[in-house]
């Protein structure tokens, strides 16, 4: 098996990168990233400190640079809300480390997760220092680059349109692409293409922008070709053309464009423009994974884990879904917390899940949101926070996700905040979530009294085969309250939740049977749905099972099977049970002859409200049968009996 390497620490490589530092006289950052480096075993949680320092040490730095100013206040989070800053510099993996060093310094709580938090912090810190002296380095290293044809070169790069640039700067660099485009240069033409579909700088026009894109083709450019084909594969400005796109895309691909390759190889997992091949799906991702194309390190790692057009392997699954969350994938790293969540192609580690689950929903991942929300729910590999869990629910539950809203109903439920519950379920229920619509058919029946309303939550979940609402259903068409009593639509459903050996219905339906109620009776039936449930435990059906055998009904009467049955439903709490094994003492009917036992049963059964229990254990202390005689306490039982009529 491929191990998955944790996250280790290149102690050289911070080191050789805090000596690049003191050579380009950032003393003070170097010292705190050498701090960071050394104390992240001996004492993490100043580790996290220093390291947060070291990232407003690079942001102050790099605003110095960019904007050519001093920012008012040296804040991480100030400076990251500074969208012109922002712009510039890009700082997506910035930002989540920021998020990061913040969550786990304030919320660790032991040195076990401070040590692993300190080791991931450095493990992004190394790959951004880096980044920064590059930045730095060249900044200082071309004194004599005029301010305009900076802002030109900004422009220029691939990823032009993932910053967002001053309206200005797109208008310069439209005028500068428009002349170079005009003589040939093919860079140019792409880039004008590019302003042109996305509406930067100039007004968009697909046709236009497909023109030059088309110009740019010609001479063989990648991007050009790339960008074609996201046209036909979108239809922006012209009919979508799945065959078109893959076209403009392999030549692309063949170029050796990542996103192209990634592209192409979603058209053939897809099967749109062509026929599905998941083989070859799997041939254009893994070229674009080796070039750092992140969706396709995720979407390969898809491929490993369910065995399509590869052969199956958790453990090259997890190597590229690793591969790609390291890089700031979200969807890999949610996909590598579910791998460690359920223990697959690795060992189970709910702590790691929830690190990367923590990661991914920093970035929104709504997935990693809800499954981050039931760790912090059930304490499982993170401290249970029941605060923290209800924030996540909620943060899924507003974009939609509808297992954390209905979560989020049932932990109001809990809370006894019904509107709120309602207000999740209901929103969950009527997009078709079975478990919601059952949960708030149970709210309008139990808490809300509105049994009316309930109706089609449950028939809606019964239908899809859910016992549980089966069960409610029969109970709902059988009780009178604010819905028609039907007995025969009742049996169907209990009929329905048995065939799931659903117990409380085989109970109910025996009921049905004993009396005739929606069907002919049959107390045969009644015994075998009786003994059925009452085999699992069900203290009703052992009570009803015992009193066939007492009065002998459908079956030969036999006061020892009686009682056999009787004295299990007595043993969890029944109450008619405790009066009828009472009676059955008093008359020694298939138990002996015991009046001290029947007083006994008839007080458990005369303090929880029996009318029948309380009026015989008064008339044993009036005759002095199993107890001391007591006309006083005769007297208090009887007329208790008496009141309970009443």
């Amino acid at each position: 098996m491929k191990e998955v390497s944790s996250i280790v620490l290149h102690y050289e490589t911070l080191e050789e990168q805090c000596q690049k530092l003191k050579r380009l006289s950032l003393t003070k950052l170097a010292k705190n990233l050498q701090d960071a480096s050394w104390l992240a075993i001996s004492n993490p949680a100043l580790s996290l400190q220093k390291s947060l320092l070291v990232l407003e040490d690079i942001l102050y730095e790099i605003y110095q640079l960019e904007m050519h100013a001093e920012p008012k206040i040296k804040n991480v989070r100030m400076l990251l809300n500074n969208r012109s800053f922002v712009a510039q510099i890009h700082p997506r993996r910035i930002y989540l480390l920021m998020n990061l060093v913040h969550k786990m310094t304030s919320h660790t709580s032991n040195e076990i997760v401070e040590a692993k938090a300190a080791k991931i912090v450095l493990d992004y810190l190394s790959d951004i220092v880096e980044w920064f002296m590059k930045r730095y380095d060249r900044s200082f290293r071309s004194p004599s680059m005029s301010a305009h044809t900076a802002e030109v070169l900004s422009i220029v790069d691939n990823n032009i349109l993932q910053h967002e640039q001053s309206t200005e700067a797109y208008k310069h660099a439209a005028n500068w692409f428009e002349s170079a485009a005009q003589n040939g240069d093919a860079s140019a033409q792409y880039n004008l293409g590019a302003l042109y579909n996305h509406g930067r700088g100039v007004k968009k026009n697909y046709a236009l922008a497909k023109m030059w894109y088309e110009r740019a083709a010609a001479q063989n450019d990648a991007n050009a070709l790339y960008s074609l084909g996201v046209l036909f594969h979108l239809g922006q400005g012209v009919v979508q053309d799945y065959m078109e796109a893959a076209h403009h895309y392999q030549l692309a691909a063949d170029l050796g464009n990542a996103d192209a390759q990634y592209n192409l190889g979603v058209l053939y997992n897809q099967g749109r423009g062509m026929s599905q091949n998941f083989h070859e799906a799997a041939k254009w991702y893994t070229l674009a994974a080796n070039q750092g194309n992140t969706s396709a390190q995720n979407n390969l790692g898809f491929l490993y884990h369910n065995g399509t057009g590869v052969k199956e392997s958790y453990e090259e699954a997890i190597v590229y879904f690793e591969m790609a969350a390291l890089a700031g994938d979200a969807s890999a790293q949610y996909n590598l917390g579910y791998m460690y969540l359920k223990g697959r192609g690795i060992s189970q580690n709910l702590e790691e899940a929830a690190k990367w689950f923590h990661m991914a929903a920093l970035q929104d991942h709504v997935n990693a949101e809800f499954q981050l929300a039931m760790l912090y729910n059930t304490g499982q590999g993170i401290l249970k926070d029941h605060i923290e869990a209800l924030k996540w629910f909620k943060l899924a539950a507003h974009k939609g996700h509808l297992n954390a809203q209905y979560c989020l109903g049932l932990l109001y439920e809990k809370e006894q905040d019904i509107v709120s519950a309602e207000k999740w379920l209901l929103l969950a229920a009527e997009k078709g979530h079975i478990s919601a619509g059952f949960e708030l058919g149970r709210i309008y029946v139990y808490q809300l009294q509105q049994p009316d309303k309930a109706l089609s939550y449950f028939k809606a979940a019964a239908e899809k085969g859910y016992a549980d609402a089966q069960y409610e259903l029969g109970l709902l068409l059988t009780s009178g309250a604010g819905v028609v009593v039907n007995y025969p639509e009742a049996v169907k459903w209990w009929r329905a939740a048995t065939d799931q050996s659903h117990i409380q219905a085989e109970y109910q339906l025996g009921l049905l049977y004993e009396q005739g109620l929606g069907v002919t009776m049959d107390l045969e039936e009644a015994r075998r749905c009786y003994r059925l449930a009452a085999i699992q435990g069900h203290a009703g059906a052992q009570y009803q099972l015992g009193n066939l055998f007492d009065k002998g009904k459908g079956v030969k009467q036999d006061y020892t099977e009686a009682a056999k049955w009787i004295e299990q439903a007595v043993a969890q709490g029944h109450i008619k049970a405790q009066y009828q094994l009472a009676q059955m003492h008093s008359h020694g009917q298939g138990v002996p002859k015991d009046f001290s036992k029947a007083a006994q049963l008839y007080r458990l059964a005369a303090n929880q409200g029996h009318q029948k229990a309380q009026f015989q254990l008064g008339m044993l202390y009036k005759k002095g049968h199993g107890v001391a005689q007591d006309y006083q306490e005769a007297t208090k039982w009887l007329r208790q009996s008496l009141e309970d009529i009443k």
